[in-house]
């Protein structure tokens, strides 16, 4: 048995609300989403107890077998990396990273504001998929 990408897909797009994934066509969505999924995956693969690093990009599968009682957790654990890949982007954006450095006021509404408030969601979403693996490693061992 195999377990489709789109198990990973449908757990981080059931926790995101980008409505610019909704207008993507499934190929140009799912080209996205499963960049973000790999990152996650290589991160997740020296502690997960099965290989979610090797698949087939052609049929979107990998060739494992996981039970389905550890397929939700694996899932729920790589769909958190996927967030965090997904947010990198909002992080690092060169206008945001602008406006900060050229901002005289930080007020709750400036641009130093939002990178703050970004950095910070990224830095959570970062911590829980670190602990969500640390865990995972305890309780499979």
């Amino acid at each position: 048995m195999s377990v489709s990408y789109d198990v990973f897909t449908g757990a981080f797009l059931g926790k995101v609300t980008e409505y610019d994934f909704i207008r993507l066509d499934n190929y140009s969505r799912n080209s996205i989403v499963d960049g973000y999924m790999k990152r996650a995956c290589a991160q997740f693969s020296h502690i997960c107890k099965y290989d979610i690093v090797n698949g087939d990009d052609a049929i979107r599968e990998f060739n494992i077998d996981i039970p389905e009682n550890e397929l939700d957790e694996i899932a729920d654990i790589v769909s958190e990396g996927m967030l965090v890949q997904w947010m990198k982007p909002y992080v690092y954006r060169a206008d945001n990273l602008e406006n900060v450095l050229n901002t005289a006021d930080f007020s709750q509404y400036s641009p130093a504001e939002l990178l703050y408030r970004i950095t910070s969601a990224y830095n959570t979403c970062k911590r829980d998929f670190t602990n969500m693996m640390r865990e995972y490693s305890y309780n499979h061992g």
